[in-house]
């Protein structure tokens, strides 16, 4: 007698084992949860900047301004990491108007810099301001002054070594420049302003000046040099040891007239650079043109049209883990007039995807946000509205695709509403806006919450009401599910045709982890697909799926036996036509873990059979007919294996088949 199903796991077999794709398993994105105020409404508040620390704490920088706007109250308020409460606003400082160039500047150790300039509409200061909150500290900084004379458009940005680089414009007469200042260590002074761009003939502006440092703490400023008749886009670098900004080189085409540049850097070190192409000074809509430069390159690439991206100055772009640069902006276009679009190039191809409009109304050119997580996962938000009353939207793109429809956030009723977009530590989006609330303005936040989550669904159930089903396949393609009745009948289900008559069908569990039984498919070429289950939907050819991979025809049967491993999820058992039995137990991300020999000498039977629970110890248990036909119960043991088989008798040859 040959020994059966309780040998111990042993090294795969000579034969190939059948191959299995490793794309990644559709994810969905949670819905979004109900907001909650930031503010009391009573005065006008406003959202400046929306950062997530490197500590996992999510920091709102906002204003607080009086009766007749004169005067703005610096303020903060943060969301600890791990929490989903926020903390009181705290002040930081006041402003003779309007601050100008607030911004977050995050560092690697998990402090956070609030700055900004002075106040009122294209104020020149001779300082920028700046309050730090450290990592783990719950109270800024005091207010500090840093030397920046005559400069606007200040931007400040963080090394992992606890740098921070600042860059701005300075206009003086005609004539205009960019300067960069350094502060080396936390404590330390800011370094004297630098004079970073040249004198150079027919380009004595300067504006538009952008900085990124990367992970690696290699710093990037790029900005535009132009005057009457040309303009040019210009980058310098400073090395990740300080030693010293190189000369500004041109990256645009000289022969064109350009200006506008954005500039953006990814956790990969590579840094991506939008800009606006005229063709001639005063031409037509700008044409925007993107470069990039690789980790650890030196080199831009030639800069090229961004996919027909047609917006003009204000835009986002973000790159994500993989170095895929996502674009974000406004455009005109007939019949739909201003709207949000969106396309992303992917660094594994070099090519675009089709520009894609997210919004379903009027979008101002100024007002959208873009934040990309560490899984690639992209987030958008913009006010969109006719008129007096405008709303804050949101859409999300997970694994390629964008949300079907945008998903409202604000909840004002009138007037408008304007928000920021970041991601948190858990990769979940976090939106902040100020809305219209009756006289004032009131600022409120929200982010993604899990659904609820439904109960597993019950053995062999495919149409959702808790009881099991069969499936039958007719000769002519027709898969239809036989659902049961509770009282030991059968009714009908739904049914979808053009299925193979030579396809073998396996009802399983909940591979895709959707809550909704499954259906494996091999092919007649021994191809395994699973066949996402709807709760109730027939399962048609053209129906959500997945492939898991080729090599199947070296089985002569596939087992759903239930859940084998002790984890909640159905595992699948393959016979090999000499006896041996494998099993591919679930990889909780949709597809099979490699598999592991259970057992050989199964060729005895001539029939083996998943039969769920049959003994209420929660794993899945097998029936297998021999040729004799008696019947024989292998109880699982949740460990992957089987207990030793138990006779239940027999005369079981009168049946054609048992499944």
């Amino acid at each position: 007698m040959v020994a059966l199903g309780v040998a111990a796991t042993s090294a795969p077999a000579a034969f190939a084992a059948p191959t299995a794709l490793t794309a990644a398993a559709p994810v969905a994105l949670d819905p979004w949860a109900a907001s909650v105020p930031l503010s009391d409404g009573t005065a006008d508040d406003g959202v400046l900047d929306l950062r997530t620390a490197g500590n996992g704490a999510v920091v709102a920088l906002t204003y607080k301004a009086n009766g007749d706007q004169s005067v703005y109250e610096i303020r903060t308020t943060v969301r600890p990491a791990g929490s989903t409460a926020w903390g009181a606003s705290q002040l930081l400082a006041t402003t003779a108007g309007y601050p100008q160039d607030a911004q977050l500047v995050v560092s690697a150790d998990g402090s956070v810099a609030a700055v900004w300039s002075g106040g009122g509409p294209w104020a020149a200061g001779d300082t920028f301001r700046m309050s730090v909150l450290e990592a783990g500290a719950t109270t800024w900084s005091a207010v500090a002054d840093v030397p920046a004379p005559g400069a606007h458009g200040i931007k400040v940005a963080g090394s992992p070594s606890g740098r921070l680089v600042a860059a701005w414009t300075k206009t003086s007469g005609r004539t205009s420049a960019v300067y960069t200042s350094i502060r080396t260590a936390p404590g330390q002074a800011w370094s004297d302003p630098v004079r970073l761009s040249e004198d150079l003939p027919g380009l004595e502006l300067v504006s538009g000046a952008e900085l990124s440092v990367s992970p690696q703490g290699t710093a990037t400023v790029a900005f535009a040099q132009y005057g009457a008749e040309k303009g040019e886009i210009k980058v310098a670098d400073l090395a990740a040891d300080g030693t010293g900004w190189t000369t500004p080189v041109t990256v645009s085409n000289p022969a064109s007239y350009v200006n506008n540049p954005t500039l953006a850097g990814g956790q990969d070190g590579s840094v991506a650079l939008v800009w606006s192409d005229r063709g001639t000074p005063g031409g037509a809509e700008a044409v925007q043109v993107f470069a990039r430069r690789p980790a650890g390159g030196d080199r831009w690439g030639n800069g090229g049209p961004a996919n027909g991206f047609a917006t003009g100055a204000w835009r986002q772009v973000a790159v994500g883990p993989e170095g895929d640069v996502t674009l974000l902006g406004v455009t005109y276009a007939e019949p739909a007039g201003y709207s949000a679009v969106t396309t992303t190039w992917t660094a594994a191809t070099g090519s675009w995807s089709p520009v894609k409009a997210l919004s379903t109304g009027y979008v101002q050119d100024d007002q959208f946000d873009l934040a990309v997580g560490p899984d690639g996962s992209a987030h958008a938000v913009w006010t969109q509205g006719v008129g007096s009353y405008r709303k804050v939207m949101t859409s999300s793109r997970v694994n390629g695709a964008w949300s079907a429809a945008p998903t409202p956030l604000s909840t004002n009723t009138e007037g408008y509403a304007l928000g920021q977009v970041t991601v948190d530590a858990t990769g979940r989006p976090v939106a902040a806006w100020e809305q219209t609330a009756g006289t004032s303005l009131q600022l409120r936040a929200a982010t993604t919450a899990p659904a609820p989550v439904k109960p597993l669904p019950a053995w062999r159930d495919v149409s959702g009401d808790g009881k099991g089903d069969l499936f039958g396949l007719t000769s002519a393609g027709a898969l239809t599910v036989r659902t049961g009745t509770g009282t030991g009948g059968l009714g009908t289900g739904a049914s979808a045709t053009g299925w193979p008559a030579t396809s073998t069908v396996v009802p399983f569990g909940d591979l895709s982890g959707d809550r909704c039984n499954d259906l494996l498919v091999r092919d007649a070429s021994g191809v395994l697909t699973r066949y996402d289950g709807d709760c109730g939907k027939a399962f048609a050819p053209s129906g959500a799926k997945r492939t898991i991979g080729g090599g199947w025809q070296v089985y002569n049967s596939l087992i759903a036996p239930g859940d084998l491993t002790g984890d909640g999820r159905t595992d699948l058992l393959a016979r090999t036509p000499s006896g041996e039995l494998w099993l591919y137990a679930d990889d909780t991300t949709g597809k099979f873990k490699p598999r592991v020999k259970v057992g050989g000498g199964w060729q005895i039977y001539n029939t083996v059979v998943g039969v769920g629970d049959l003994n209420g110890d929660k794993a899945g248990d097998l029936l297998a007919r021999d040729a004799a036909g008696v019947l024989w119960r292998y109880t699982g043991t949740g460990t992957g294996l089987f207990a030793a088989r138990a006779k239940i008798g027999g005369g079981w040859q009168m049946y054609k088949t048992l499944s």
